[in-house]
């Protein structure tokens, strides 16, 4: 492999200078530039991008923390949008997942840390406030995803998510639904879950409408945790006509189970989802559900991240916000409620096809 010296001979300038022309560090001649740039390419040099980091302090890397990378297109989604602005500044990313663990999301930083990156782009459900702004103390430039940090706020680039599920139940009482049953992570400690169902009652108690705990049933948050909640559901015989879904991957679920019990989506029970994953316009019927602004979120984030890095957070603040309203996404899964139909039941659980 060709050498700095190597380059130095061949373009006849001195080694300090091809180091300012690789660092950037200094003005460099502009005919001087050129022999070097051109030796570089004659050579196929490649320059040593840990030396460089020791020179400039920075090692063109941004560190993304991120909840689960094999739980479906949302974390996708979520780096799609933040290598749309890392990768054009000739930065790269570093990915690592914490799958909302404490002591992995913790360790998974101070990785992150040790390896010098540039900036930090957070998405931490386990960690707490406290430990978050500890971190936010090492001098690195940290943007937290997906969450309102306290103290951090103009860190923090987040959706409402409780406005995004009071939304989806509005739109099934607008529709004349009244008993509207929650499939909800059966993690009750959980941000996320905490939110949703805090959207939930919202919704509820602004048209007048009790709560019910015998309408929410709890499961892992995906198809099949939905199937067995819509089930268990079911099995109690608990008279809803409608569901609202933790996320889509429930709802899909849900819908499986109803269809398996010859209950007819949306002719006896409306489903609505939570997050727009992709797979809800490919199933019958397409799923109404509330859009998460994830990719849009991630092109924020890296923004902020780029911004704190070059110090230019001032120009950044008053261009764009950092908090992101879900939008409800009308497709075919919710039906009128007739008004001779009244609170009708579904179907109890029948033996599968």
């Amino acid at each position: 492999m060709a050498t700095i010296k190597d380059v130095s001979r061949l373009a006849n300038v001195s080694i300090s200078t091809v180091s300012r022309v690789i660092n950037k560090s200094a003005n460099v001649a502009p005919e001087k530039e050129q022999a070097v740039l051109k030796a570089m390419k004659e050579l196929n040099f490649q320059p040593n991008s840990f030396a460089q980091a020791l020179v400039n302090k920075r090692s063109n890397c941004i560190g993304v923390l991120v909840g689960d990378l094999c739980g479906g297109p949302f974390f996708a989604q979520m780096m799609r949008g933040i290598e749309d602005v890392i990768l054009p500044e000739k930065k790269y990313v570093i990915v690592m997942s914490g799958n909302h663990n404490h002591d992995r999301e913790k360790d998974c930083i101070e990785a992150l840390l040790l390896r010098r990156c540039d900036a930090l782009i957070i998405h931490s459900k386990a960690l707490s406030d406290d430990e978050l702004i500890e971190f936010n103390q090492s001098g690195i430039p940290m943007v937290f995803v997906n969450r309102l940090v306290n103290s951090l706020e103009d860190r923090s680039v987040w959706v409402d998510i409780t406005a995004g599920m009071a939304d989806a139940v509005r739109h099934l009482i607008a529709k004349g639904h009244r008993k509207i049953a929650y499939i909800c992570s059966d993690d009750a400690t959980f941000a996320d879950e905490k939110d949703r169902m805090a959207g939930y009652k919202q919704a509820l108690e602004e048209a007048g409408i009790e709560f019910d705990p015998n309408i929410v049933s709890a499961a892992f948050p995906d198809e099949n945790g939905g199937y067995r909640a819509i089930e268990s559901l079911l099995m109690r015989d608990a008279g809803f006509t409608a569901f609202v879904a933790y996320n889509d991957a429930m709802a899909i679920g849900a819908i499986s189970a109803l269809t398996d019990n010859n209950i007819a989506v949306p002719g006896q029970v409306s489903a609505v989802g939570y997050d727009d994953n992709p797979i809800s316009n490919y199933i019958k019927p397409k799923l109404t559900t509330v859009r998460y602004p994830i990719e849009e979120v991630g092109k924020r984030a890296a923004t902020l991240a780029l911004s704190l890095l070059y110090d230019r957070a001032e120009e950044f603040n008053w261009r764009w916000p950092l908090k992101f309203a879900p939008v409800l996404i009308e497709k075919s899964s919710v039906a009128q409620v007739k008004p001779e139909d009244g609170e009708k039941k579904p179907a109890r659980k029948t033996a599968k096809k």
